[in-house]
């Protein structure tokens, strides 16, 4: 799964890159003129800014991509149709059936069914891209003329007919011709015979389909992107008689098999997109992340792979982040994947052992010698009998290890070697048997079909006796490793179903942890180049304005500016509140300590029940005899309190009294915290005040969108926050509105009466105290004061919890509050966001800056930032 970290920073390169290319479309827009003080490298600056920029958005917001390479008829294809769960999806045979770069557009189907091959899209090269492969096949036929020791003058020529603006081809085709009728390398003439077939197909037809792409069905591409046979006779062959196109396309928007063949040679890239049974690749979790392409490099590799070939693979290998590369089997310790590895070291210029996934494909063809065999049975079977196998079997009177296995049998022993140079992990080799794969997934279900009737023979083969007998010696010899053998999961996964179900594991795993790694490295290997434009860029302006000076917008700079201070103030004032764990009035006071210092005194002076206890005690004795008074109309008859029950009516009264207290407390603390951050930001509001316009929110909403709307209301609500967020803060906070009452029952801290006890909590001097003691000398008083603490010490720790509760829904909105606010004022400062800013500095005056606008926006250009990590 892609981490959030990794998300950030692609998304950083993404918006670097598209800030930059929306300034250089205003440039397109407005031009630079021809004059003397505008550089001429200008131009060519721009375009290379425009090519790194669109790279790097292409990049930072592409799939991961898995380049499939492998050494001739490894069975790549065929391994391909495994993965997929369908054989011949693409075409399979012993020689090499295409010569162009397939990429696998993977698509998780939630039922079981049959893989689906969608549509075929077929990438012709831009003109720009022929240009480009064309120079890249000069300079080899350079190379191949001179090791045909070609005299310097024809060489000379060679390189002169480059291609940079437009192609000659008259020129071209008259070397090629000059040059075949004076070699007989084999090499230089198959290059040149190349050459020529994709310089006379572009004169034909590069106009009408360069830069295009079509959609195909799969008939028709299988049919039309087949490679044509090569010449057999090439030394004997006039140059008369290499083939040329005959006819432009019948439908420019339909082409037939006969046209893609005709136009092959300039065909970029084959777009496919499979549709694959959980069933069969499990993708779910890298749902949500980034799905990933398989590419299928043909033309690294293959047995008589083109220069045209090479040339694309290697061009796509840019945006690849994992290889896998695929052995033969049958021919093991060829050098042929360590050449490839090698050609993509040079060409990429780093180490690429920790991006490398090795399959030994058809390892069920491994030529497995007599001896090798006979070494096999003695592993598996464990002989100890005497004979020509007493030698071997010595050997094995300890338990196996991959170390004795590999050097009692040295075919497998060079495999593995071979594998194991050209990746960093022994756990990323894998051993293939391609067909065994497919005849297990064939098991899985009688509704999925796994190839077509055409096909079905071939599956077959992996049941063969000869197969069923060898994967058994497999599987027993995995059995006798230990059980944290690297050979014996590899053996094993073999055995079960040929390993391709490894293959998959390992491909979904360097794409959700290693492939997206790599990812942002490649991105951020793009981004650099660009960055550097940008500086090559910064440093022609210079010279530039020192002719033309700019003089940037005040109202620009100030808007920044105050921008700036806001996030600080705005920062400062959430940590301030973050380290401060209670919410206070203006004097600095706990509201906690205002609320139990209110109950307190409301307890102690405003409850009567206290003042008629006392008035009745005499030398701390509560007498229950009323006191006679002079004013006899005055008389009447104070009940004091004889139970714990008495006290609960004054109980509910304070605490409802104080809740309401405390909300009125906790506002006044809010609306203190307003006036504030108000009085912090009161500068910024004065010059912000001076640069706004009323009607510039609804222009915005209209021009520049609904986000960027929302991002103006922000640094609105910033600068006024009283007016703007006050009432929202504390309707958020739960003091607004209604209050729910406490529940007093359950908080009273008395004893009452329940389904158990028929009365309360009965004091000492009450008549109904059932065993009386003789009242001693103020124990009644001191029972009072008891009673007085303790029922003020209960409600005011409930008190003090209620006002916490408070406290956090009071900041949890000022921090939800405020990191918007923060948020939308960062956001307004990025570079993408600059023409927005630079709207709300300048409002009308913009259309008289000094500058012309396509200086302008090259200036805007420079300024956007580089996305440091």
């Amino acid at each position: 799964m892609k981490s959030d970290m990794t998300v950030e920073q692609l998304r950083r390169y993404k918006d670097y890159g598209e800030s930059i290319i929306q300034c250089l479309h205003l440039v397109s827009e407005n031009p630079p003129p021809s004059q003397a003080w505008v550089q001429t490298t200008i131009n060519e600056q721009i375009q290379n800014l425009r090519h790194y920029a669109q790279k790097t958005v292409e990049i930072a917001s592409s799939p991961v991509k898995i380049g499939i390479m492998g050494e001739f008829s490894s069975g790549k294809t065929l391994l391909l149709g495994s993965l997929i769960g369908y054989a011949d999806a693409l075409p399979v045979s012993e020689t090499p059936t295409t010569g162009n770069v397939t990429a696998i557009h993977l698509v998780q189907q939630s039922d079981l069914q049959t893989t689906k091959v969608g549509h075929f899209v077929v990438q012709y090269l831009s003109h720009d891209g022929v240009r480009e492969c064309l120079r890249y096949m000069l300079k080899e036929v350079e190379q191949r003329a001179i090791a045909a020791k070609f005299p310097s003058s024809p060489i000379a020529t060679l390189r002169s007919l480059q291609p940079t603006t437009f192609v000659d081809a008259k020129s071209i085709l008259t070397w090629c011709e000059l040059a075949w009728n004076q070699t007989q390398s084999l090499e230089l003439r198959s290059l040149l015979r190349e050459v020529v077939i994709f310089v006379r197909t572009y004169m034909l037809y590069g106009t009408d389909i360069c830069d295009r792409s079509y959609q195909v069905e799969h008939s028709i591409a299988k049919k039309g992107l087949r490679l044509a046979d090569a010449p057999m006779n090439i030394l004997e062959m006039e140059f008369e008689k290499i083939p040329t196109p005959y006819r432009r396309w019948n439908n420019l928007l339909d082409p037939s098999a006969d046209d893609l063949q005709q136009t092959f040679s300039l065909i970029a890239r084959i777009d496919v997109t499979v549709e694959v049974s959980r069933e069969v690749w499990d993708l779910s979790s890298l749902q949500g992340t980034n799905e990933f392409i398989l590419l299928d490099f043909p033309g690294l590799g293959a047995a008589d792979s083109s220069v045209r070939d090479t040339f694309l693979s290697l061009r796509e290998l840019n945006e690849v982040q994992t290889i896998l590369l695929l052995l033969n089997g049958r021919y093991p310790g060829g050098g042929t994947a360590a050449k490839i590895r090698s050609m993509l070291e040079r060409y990429k210029g780093e180490d690429l052992k920790d991006r490398i996934i090795v399959g030994v494909g058809r390892f069920n063809q491994l030529p497995l010698s007599t001896s090798d065999e006979r070494t096999l049975d003695v592993l598996v079977q464990q002989v100890s009998e005497p004979g020509d196998d007493a030698a071997i079997f010595s050997v094995f009177n300890e338990p196996l290890s991959e170390e004795m296995v590999l050097e009692q049998v040295p075919i497998l022993q060079l495999i593995m070697a071979s594998s194991s140079n050209l990746t960093t992990e022994k756990k990323n080799i894998v051993l293939l048997s391609q067909l065994h794969g497919l005849n297990k997934l064939a098991e899985i279900s009688r509704v999925v079909q796994v190839c077509s009737p055409e096909f079905l023979p071939d599956l077959e083969i992996p049941n063969k006796l000869d197969e069923l007998r060898s994967r058994d010696k497999w599987e027993q010899l995995s059995e006798l490793l230990p059980v944290n053998s690297i050979l014996a999961k590899q053996l094993s996964d073999y055995v079960d179903d040929g390993g391709v179900g490894r293959l998959r594991s390992l491909l979904r795993e360097h794409v959700a942890i290693h492939g997206m790694k790599q990812l942002v490295e490649d991105a951020q290997r793009t981004a650099e180049v660009l960055r550097k434009e940008q500086l090559n860029l910064e440093h022609s302006l210079q010279e530039i304005t020192a002719y033309m000076p700019v003089v940037e917008n005040p109202s620009f700079v100030t808007l920044r500016q105050v921008i700036e201070n806001l996030v600080t103030i705005y920062r400062q004032f959430q940590e301030d509140l973050d380290k401060q764990p209670i919410i206070t009035n203006r004097s600095g006071i706990s509201v906690s300590d205002i609320v139990k210092d209110e109950l307190t005194n409301k307890i102690f002076f405003d409850w009567s029940e206290w003042t008629l206890l006392l008035d009745r005690t005499k030398n701390g004795i509560i007498s229950l005899t009323k006191s006679e008074r002079f004013f006899e109309e005055d008389d009447f008859d104070d009940l004091i309190p004889t139970q714990s029950e008495d006290f609960y009516p004054a109980f509910v009264e304070t605490l409802r009294e104080m809740q309401a207290f405390a909300h009125d407390r906790m506002t006044e603390a809010v609306i203190d915290l307003f006036a504030k951050i108000s009085r912090n930001v009161e500068l910024e509001r004065s010059k912000l005040n001076s640069i706004i316009l009323p009607e510039m929110e609804q222009y915005i909403l209209h021009n520049f969108g609904n986000k960027q709307g929302r991002v103006y209301r922000n640094l609105l609500r910033a600068i006024e926050p009283v007016s703007k967020w006050q009432k929202l803060v504390v309707d958020r906070s739960g003091l607004g509105g209604s209050i729910t009452a406490i529940d007093a029952e359950t908080l009273f801290p008395l004893a009452q009466k329940d389904s158990n006890h028929h009365k309360s909590q009965v004091f000492d001097w009450s008549l109904e105290k059932r065993y009386s003691i003789p009242a001693r000398p103020f124990n009644h008083q001191i029972a009072v004061l008891r009673l007085r603490d303790e029922i003020t010490a209960s409600s005011g720790l409930h008190l003090v919890q209620y006002v916490s509760e408070l406290t956090k829904q009071v900041k949890a909105s000022f921090n939800i509050a405020t990191k918007e606010i923060v948020d939308s004022l960062q956001d307004l400062l990025k570079s993408k966001n600059e023409p927005l800013l630079r709207y709300i500095a300048a409002g009308e005056e913009r259309s008289t800056a000094q500058q012309p606008p396509w200086l302008e926006a090259l200036s805007q250009v420079v300024t956007i930032s580089y996305p440091e990590n």
